[in-house]
Order: structure tokens, then sequence, then C-alpha cells
């Protein structure tokens, strides 16, 4: 073999290599959610009572403190002695709220012993994400919160 041969299976192994770079390729969905549409989580009773789980993140502006966003799920895993419920709202005081009344905010209420299970509701919420909760009796419904904060 001479040089020109070498050279000419090199720039022959280099083209080949450069199409199977960029050759466009199906790739395969690593999940049922597009990027960017999925949720975030907490639990009860972890998480504290009278949380806004999506505050404002710029209070140096003056900003409310609060944001939009949506409540995906409810999943109650073991059922308690006190009550859930999840408001559209930034605080529990109903005195501090001028939007509206607490019973029309209410996106999700769950009584003392709720009923183990899934509960959907994809949901907007416009003012913040409250979880209010008693922890009476045997305590609070252990349960995992899904929503997803707005800007």
């Amino acid at each position: 073999m001479n040089y020109k041969n070498i050279i000419a299976v090199t720039v022959l192994v280099a083209v080949v290599g450069l199409f199977g770079v960029l050759w466009p390729t199906h790739r395969q969905a690593l999940g049922s959610v597009a990027v960017g549409n999925s949720y975030s989580a907490t639990t009860t009773p972890q998480v504290a009572t009278g949380t806004n789980l999506c505050p404002h993140r710029d209070f140096a502006a003056g900003l409310a403190s609060s944001t939009t966003g949506t409540l995906g799920s409810v999943n109650i895993l073991a059922s308690g002695g006190g009550r859930i419920t999840i408001i559209d709202a930034t605080t529990t005081n109903a005195t501090q709220r001028a939007v509206a009344a607490t019973t029309s905010l209410t996106l999700a209420a769950f009584p003392a012993s709720a009923t183990a299970g899934s509960y959907h509701f994809d949901v907007e919420f416009k003012n913040g994400l409250l979880v209010d909760y008693t922890t009476t009796g045997t305590g609070v419904s252990s349960s995992t919160i899904s929503y997803r904060c707005g800007s």
C-alpha cells in the first residue's frame, strides 16, 4: 500500500464517521412528560401547615409573595385524624386576603380520616398554593402533593 491509498482510506473513514455522528436519529422518549411539564412534589406532615409551596422568588423587587401554577394531584397514603385543605392563597388568615373568601379559593379539601387513594386535579391557581392542615387525633393523613409553579 502506498501513501495515496492510506490517505484515501483515512478520508473515507472520516466521512463515514462524520455522517454517523451528524445523521439525525430518532431518540426514544424517556418518560411520559415533556421537558418543563413535570411536577414537583412534597409530603405531609413534613411540609409545615400554612406553607405556600410556590412563593415568588424576587422579594427584592417588591413583588407579591405568590405565583401561579398547577395543582397536579394529591395521593393520600395513610389516613389520619386531621384534615387537609389546599387553598389558592398566600396566607391562612382570611382578613389578609382581599381577593375572596376561603371557600371560593379552596382547590382541594380532605376530611379527617380521608380515604387512601390518588386524587387528580390538574387545576390552575393564581395566588399561591397554600397547604393547611390540622393534626388532631392520630395526626394528619400522610399524603404526597404534586404541583408545578409558574413564573
